[in-house]
């Protein structure tokens, strides 16, 4: 619990969820005119002395009255190489469509605000076993450490094959503490992430077949404190989700590859994503596990004289 005597500058837990699409590109809120809720809890073991946490929960809806997708998020990270535990509220909005020869654009802008504390069980332990003289172990003593405003807007060109997006971040931190035991740099730079996806649409004239279908993904998120890159290929079944993936984390030098197994049932599914890091050309042999329950609901378009017609718009 008092790990952290070689620290590395990293301010936020950088991790890429892989039950939830928002996280990445804000512009897939209410995408489809679908009802949403994403949840999962991530970990990555890089060594015994950096470990990250993020549990996320989000929620996203399509708002005929402001005509564009809403997205409501929570998230709560840990990152064991400070003895920090950061606490995020965001939102975010998408809409303005603009159609393209066989697509359309989607653009969106949200806003998280973080909260930066010491680890709730070291700022316990602080206080019952040192004295008011002892030194505390890190980050100080102070329980509020910092916050950290982050506005994003996104990008994504989408037709019923592809979907391309990007997101820019541009973080604004402001430090609260001022007993930092190791004290870091305040400017947090801009992070920027690409999503590429295969869009299968399993509907053949407005009627559901294909009963497996394969969606490869790639995911490149970028800071100067974090630079990821992950390919994964899933292929889904009637109730069951299966494939795999690799991840690579160029700023720890580990090369993660992994596989996804889960199930699901009418709108929810469960999945688990697990891998290790590759022995050889990794620096650590790190292990990586989420597990994720999403529960995506879509419009019902329903005629009793006419059943099988595609709803209007």
């Amino acid at each position: 619990m008092f790990l952290g005597i070689q620290s590395r500058a990293q301010t936020e837990n950088y991790l890429i969820p892989f039950g939830n699409r928002l996280a990445i590109n804000p512009s897939l809120a209410g995408f489809d005119n679908n009802n949403s809720y994403h949840t999962g809890n991530q970990y990555y073991f890089v060594n015994s002395e950096q470990t990250y946490n993020l549990f996320y929960a989000s929620w996203d809806s399509y708002s005929d009255k402001l005509k564009g997708g809403v997205n409501l998020s929570f998230n709560q990270g840990l990152i064991s190489a400070r003895n920090i535990s950061t606490s995020s509220f965001g939102f975010a909005y998408s809409g303005f469509p603009i159609k393209t020869k066989n697509g359309k654009i989607l653009l969106s802008a949200g806003m998280n605000i973080v909260a930066a504390t010491k680890q709730f069980t070291v700022a316990f332990l602080d206080k019952v076993i040192t004295d008011e003289n002892d030194y505390s172990s890190l980050p100080g003593k102070a329980f509020l450490r910092y916050s950290i405003i982050k506005p994003q807007v996104g990008f994504l060109w989408t037709n019923n094959s592809l979907q391309l997006g990007l997101t820019a971040a541009m973080p604004y931190r402001v430090n609260i503490a001022t007993d930092a035991i190791d004290p870091q740099e305040s400017p947090t730079p801009a992070s920027f992430t690409l999503y590429i996806a295969k869009k299968m649409d399993k509907r053949i004239r407005d009627l559901y077949s294909r009963p497996i279908l394969l969606s490869p993904e790639l995911v490149i998120f970028y800071h100067e404190e974090a630079f990821f890159s992950r390919l994964r290929l899933v292929s889904e079944q009637t109730d069951k989700t299966w494939g795999f993936f690799i991840q690579n984390d160029f700023t720890n030098n580990i090369h993660t590859i992994g596989g996804t197994i889960g199930y699901r049932h009418n709108f929810v599914r469960l999945n688990l994503n697990a891998g290790m890091g590759i022995p050889g050309i990794s620096d650590n042999t790190a292990v990586m596990c989420e597990l994720s329950l999403n529960i995506v609901v879509p419009p019902f378009n329903y005629s009793k004289n006419n059943p099988w017609a595609p709803g209007k718009n």
